[in-house]
């Protein structure tokens, strides 16, 4: 039996070709978000998705619906900007598991846990790329 482990897909790379062990997407999501203001573009975009659908309810307008794909731009716009990792074409315009761990990083901010989680998967990473090189 063998020890190699495939490279990660396309859809999970972190980084144009950063090899790492990450088989569970929330880990790579991790690291792909780590600049605060990265971050924080995020959490704008996803306050203004929110906000959007709530107003599109209250007001009975429709027609907000239209500015959603907005929301997508303040997300990306702290890649381009800030963060300069990977992003998967399915992801930016609409995944599941995005979305999921969207909300996730929400609820970690708000915990004041994700800090820890970029931390312990940065020192997964360091420890993988470390024991790769021996």
């Amino acid at each position: 039996m063998s020890n190699f482990q495939p490279s990660p897909s396309l859809r999970n790379r972190i980084n144009g070709s950063l090899d790492h062990p990450f088989t569970d997407y929330w880990d790579v999501f991790v690291l792909k978000h780590q600049h605060p203001a990265n971050i924080a573009l995020h959490v704008i975009g996803i306050l203004l998705f929110y906000g959007l659908l709530f107003s599109a309810w209250i007001f009975h307008k429709g027609w907000i619906l239209l500015a959603l794909p907005l929301t997508q731009f303040v997300g990306l716009t702290g890649h381009f900007l800030f963060e300069r990792s990977h992003i998967d074409l399915q992801d930016a315009i609409f995944s599941w598991r995005a979305s999921s761990c969207l909300g996730r990083m929400l609820w970690r901010l708000m915990l004041g846990q994700y800090g820890a989680d970029i931390k312990q998967r940065q020192a997964l990473l360091q420890n993988y790329q470390h024991c790769d090189k021996d």
